[in-house]
């Protein structure tokens, strides 16, 4: 009735929290979910796309004109809308939760309905046709899927394929919409030819579908069945006598001879409605049946971090048709709306059903995805050239830049996946469709396409890790054991080997173009050594210099390299010269960022970031958003935005202004370790990873990742590429899922 949500599965979109998911189709998936950090919000359906899906303007109309319809309708027996988004990364759209079955599922549980409950809940059905036609919308694809049975009532859902009267005609030349068996003869001709009398033919289909359990144009032969609609022959025996007079004047197929939408009313009701409605005991039993699973649901479901009590709003004014948060939904209790999938009708058979994912597909989260249109690249993606480190890049400024979310660098065959390095840190880099973690007990290569072991090479000798240090084209280096080696990615084979000297492990390394600078530690304190050596050609050792630190963070740019461990030292990277070296007191400086000139740090002991606008005037530092308790690594964007995390919220700031951009909701949305990719900020956190949009810091979605322990205050290490992320865990679990 409602399942749980997948590991993997998305936990937020746009404004809302997923509980739960209600249905599935080919398209898009339908949500039971709540505004986030308000855990008393009354639950709402969030229809929402397929993420592998590619989005097209023309996709984004038609969806903008469902959000358009279902806001245009005010109707008590419609399901509530309370907001939408065709604009977004995911596109989504809210309305009230509705605690019963379809018309559909009643019907197949527990047959035929009686004649009173006919004409009560077709009087409804016609009342919502009329309060839909009054604002000019057509409905178009009324059906015993998108009647719900509701406890006051029935209520229609799914506009995802209304038009206004006037709209401009989407569909193609001879291609008409709704569902087999409960179109009308106008369908068959063309949606141009549409009335608010084909709305009623449809719901005279409907009301014999539940007064005799079978659809009145129901044939084997689907060119049958537009034949018979055509030609108004429609089968009512199992129709009660007097209510098969009414039906068949619906199903007339001549429009100007059906009855009106309030007319109709009259005849199924002449005494008006009753309360309370009338239903079946059988259909009271599946209402309380789908109550239940909603609370279980929502009540099971891991609390909001820094949640806070929900207040509800005052009613609102005309809704509008873009994004509506949480404060502007409606004052009454809403209840879900499961929407369902529209279907399209073709010139030959009447209808092109929008394609079921393939077979042994799995549910959502499941990993599985559809090989056909919209499901990505069709040919083998082109990841040669692309490579990922931690934190990003040689600045290590957690900017993935366009390729994260660039479908075309996506590895080939991809899917989400789930893995276990032995011995693993969470510390993985990427490479041409390749993973590499290195960990305590050697180096290991996962393809990045499932997530299955390529190779892995135990460390040669005791001492450190290994440590992935750089890559140049088929060739990953790593410190392994006491050398530096580099190894051919597609199956391990060593290509060359540097030794360190006696006593000496690899402690840290960053690359710049095809330099590659390293730290080197021995067993006693001052006797670390800095170096620097090309990675092509004869990879000679440009300069070895003696280094009293000890694991350092290296961070370099444009032929400039930053070493920090303690005090600051500003490196010329072609001579390894220090050029300007501050000590810690002067500038508090942890997880460096760079990004060509611009340095910026963790201000640490103290609050806010230490800056400089220019790493070749070092003295010309500065504290940046000093009242901000900075949690973690920062990220650094090409247009000088820094995006850091309290561990409550994000904050952008600008670095040379030093102004703030923008802030989160600490209660809806916390903090996490912020990344960037295209336009988007992800943050990693202890339930998942979030998306936000870069300009303003809006939330858009989130996916959680379960069953994988780590501290809370340890999140993943995340690489983002090809509209996938990379999430690596202190334990040496990878985990591999679309950014949400």
């Amino acid at each position: 009735m409602i399942e749980r949500p997948a590991p993997g599965t998305r936990t937020r979109i746009g404004p809302y929290r997923i509980l739960g998911l209600l249905g599935t189709g080919g398209m898009g998936e339908v949500y039971l979910a709540r505004p986030a950090g308000m855990p008393a919000a009354a639950l709402v359906a969030l229809k929402t796309v397929r993420l592998e899906l590619d989005l097209d303007d023309g996709f984004r109309v038609r969806f903008r004109r469902e959000i358009e319809a279902a806001a245009a309708v005010r109707s008590p027996r419609t399901a509530a809308f309370l907001g939408g988004d065709a604009s977004g990364r995911t596109p989504w759209l809210a309305t009230e939760y509705v605690a019963g079955p379809s018309l559909a599922e009643a019907v197949i549980r527990g047959g035929p309905l009686p004649e009173p409950v006919v004409r009560a809940m077709g009087a409804d059905l016609a009342l919502a046709l009329a309060d839909m036609h009054a604002v000019r919308v057509l409905h178009r694809d009324l059906k015993p899927g998108n009647v719900l049975l509701g406890p006051e009532g029935p209520k229609v859902i799914d506009f995802g394929i209304a038009q206004a009267f006037d709209a401009t005609q989407l569909t193609r030349t001879g291609v008409v919409v709704g569902s087999p068996g409960y179109i009308s003869p106008e369908h068959v001709n063309g949606s141009t030819a549409l009335v608010p009398a084909s709305d009623v033919f449809c719901l005279g289909a409907v009301l014999a579908f539940a007064a005799a359990g079978r659809g009145p144009f129901d044939d084997s032969d689907m060119a049958a069945v537009i034949f018979r609609i055509s030609r108004g022959d429609a089968e009512l025996s199992g129709v009660p006598p007097l209510l098969r007079e009414v039906i068949a004047r619906c199903l007339d197929p001549r429009p100007e001879l059906r009855p009106g939408s309030g007319e109709l009313a009259a005849l199924l009701l002449p005494g008006g409605p009753s309360l309370p409605f009338p239903w079946t005991q059988g259909v009271r039993d599946q209402q309380a049946d789908y109550g239940r699973a909603a609370r279980e649901c929502a009540d099971s479901a891991p609390a909001d971090p820094e949640s806070v009590p929900f207040v509800p709003p005052l009613p609102p004014g005309p809704p509008p048709v873009a994004v509506i948060t949480p404060a502007d939904a409606p004052r009454r209790a809403p209840q879900v709306v499961l929407a369902a999938v529209a279907v399209t009708v073709c010139l030959l058979l009447g209808y092109v059903l929008w394609p079921d994912p393939p077979a042994g597909g799995g549910g959502p989260g499941s990993g599985a995805r559809s090989s056909g249109p919209g499901a990505g690249p069709s040919h083998a993606a082109d990841t040669a050239g692309v490579r990922l480190v931690p934190r990003a890049d040689s600045g290590r400024s957690g900017d993935f830049g366009n390729a994260a979310t660039d479908r075309s660098v996506r590895p080939a065959g991809w899917k989400a996946w789930k893995s276990t390095v032995q011995g693993g840190t969470g510390d993985c880099g990427f490479a041409e469709s390749a993973l590499l973690c290195g960990g305590k007990k050697g180096l290991t290569a996962l393809d990045a396409a499932d997530g299955k072991q390529r190779w892995r090479i135990p460390k040669a000798a005791q001492g450190a890790a290994a440590v992935v240090a750089g890559f140049t084209k088929g060739t990953v280096y790593a410190f392994v054991g006491r050398a530096l080696v580099g190894y051919r990615l597609t199956d391990g084979e060593e290509r060359w080997r540097a030794k360190l000297p006696a006593g000496h492990t690899g402690s840290a390394a960053v690359q710049d173009g095809d330099t590659l600078y390293y730290a080197i530690g021995g067993g006693a304190p001052g006797t670390g050594r800095l170096a620097a050596r090309r990675l092509t050609g004869d990879r000679r050792e440009l300069w070895n210099k003696p280094y009293d630190g000890t694991r350092p963070a290296l961070v370099a740019d444009e032929g400039r390299l930053v070493v920090v461990a303690g005090d600051t030292r500003i490196v010329d990277g072609a001579t390894g010269t220090v050029k300007e070296r501050l000590s810690e007191n002067d500038f508090p400086c942890r997880d460096p960022v760079l990004r060509g000139r611009v340095l910026v740090c963790r201000a640490t002991p103290g609050p806010g970031l230490a800056a400089m606008n220019d790493v070749t005037r070092p003295r010309e530092h500065r504290i940046i958003a000093a009242g901000i308790a900075v949690h973690g690594p920062v990220a650094l964007t090409d247009d000088g935005t820094v995006v850091v995390n309290d561990d409550e919220s994000l904050h952008a700031f600008s670095v040379a202004g030093d102004v703030s951009k923008w802030a989160t909701d600490r209660y809806a949305d916390g903090g996490g370790r912020p990344s960037v990719a295209g336009d988007l900020v992800l943050a990693a956190t202890g339930a998942g990873v979030g998306t936000y949009r870069r300009t303003d810091g809006e939330p858009e979605n989130s996916t959680g990742y379960t069953g994988v322990p780590f501290p809370p205050d340890d999140p993943p290490q995340l690489l983002a590429v090809g509209d996938v992320v990379f999430l690596g865990f202190p334990d040496g679990t990878v985990v591999s899922g679309y950014i949400p």
